[in-house]
Order: C-alpha cells, then sequence, then structure tokens
C-alpha cells in the first residue's frame, strides 16, 4: 500500500467521524425542536441531516442516483425559506451523489411547494400524509414543477428519523 493510500484512507476516516458527530448533533437538534412549542428550524435541520446521510449511507444514496434538480420550500408568513439542491458533489478523491442545503429561495427550482405556514408543512411533509389535491383545495399549499420529484422527496425525508433512530417522531409532530 503506497504512502497516498494510506493517506486517503486515514482522511476518509477522519471525515466519516467528523460526519458521524454531525450527524449525532442534527439528531439531538432534531428530537429537540420537535419537542418543541416552534417547528421553522425543523425542516432545515431534516435537510442538513439529509445531506449528510447522503455521504455516508451508500443504501440512502442510491435514492438519488445521477439525480440532479433543485427543490423550494416556503410559507406564505416567509418563516420558511429552505432550497435543496440535488447534485454532484465533491468528497475526497471524487464526486458522488449528494445534496446541497440553502436557508434561501433559489431562481428557477426543479419544483417548489409553498405552505400556507408551519403547521400546513408539517401536516404534508413530516407526518406521512403527502395529499397534494387535499392540501391544494383547502388552500394549504401550492406545487409548482414536478410532482413525481416532491413525491421522492417527501419519500426520502420520512426515511431521516428511522435512520437517526429517532423514536415516536411521527406521534411527537401529532402532538402539535
Amino acid at each position: 500500500m503506497s504512502f497516498l493510500d494510506t493517506l486517503e484512507g486515514h482522511t476518509k476516516t477522519i471525515q466519516l467521524s467528523l460526519i458521524e458527530k454531525e450527524i449525532q448533533s442534527l439528531k439531538d437538534a432534531i428530537e429537540k425542536e420537535v419537542a418543541g412549542d416552534i417547528l421553522d428550524n425543523l425542516l432545515y435541520l431534516l435537510l442538513n441531516a439529509m445531506g449528510l446521510l447522503f455521504l455516508v449511507d451508500k443504501n440512502y444514496r442510491k435514492n438519488i442516483k445521477d439525480f440532479t434538480g433543485s427543490f423550494v420550500i416556503c410559507s406564505e408568513d416567509n418563516m420558511i425559506d429552505v432550497s435543496a439542491i440535488f447534485k454532484k458533489i465533491s468528497v475526497p478523491f471524487a464526486k458522488q451523489d449528494g445534496m446541497e442545503v440553502k436557508k434561501t429561495i433559489i431562481d428557477n427550482p426543479t419544483s417548489m411547494v409553498k405552505f400556507k405556514d408551519g403547521k400546513s408543512m408539517v401536516d404534508f411533509l413530516l407526518t406521512g400524509n403527502p395529499d397534494i389535491i387535499a392540501g391544494m383545495l383547502n388552500n394549504q399549499l401550492t406545487v409548482y414543477g414536478n410532482l413525481n420529484y416532491l413525491f421522492k422527496f417527501v419519500y426520502l425525508l420520512m426515511l431521516i428519523p428511522e435512520i437517526l433512530g429517532i423514536n415516536d417522531f411521527k406521534k411527537l409532530l401529532n402532538q402539535h
């Protein structure tokens, strides 16, 4: 084994250790946010966890293999403005499928969902009941762009609590 191979192995080990610590920190923050009264930051925390999980979990990353696109999730009351950009990202000595999270609205997203308020966002995205038609008829959300991408995004979002080991996530959300 050459020096460069050894160095690459150590670099990956260190990065994985740092990512795992950050994931644990995000898990704690998500649990704290769900237990609190205000959920405005929850989506941002979940998206950051999603981005890190794409780095370390090959099975989870398979869900976005060769996918490029962007999502904007915002609210009419301006309490939620989050963007997720799926693209190839740089990792040591390679590029892989991943995601970048921004706490702003990006221009020309592939899909955009505008919710009436934070409660509407939680009801739709996080409780596992993404009924777009009912949400649109009740004026709780407006959807622009590719609906198939939105359903895939909701599916990926719902996997995060399970992967992180957050017990009773849906039950805690339903208490709000």
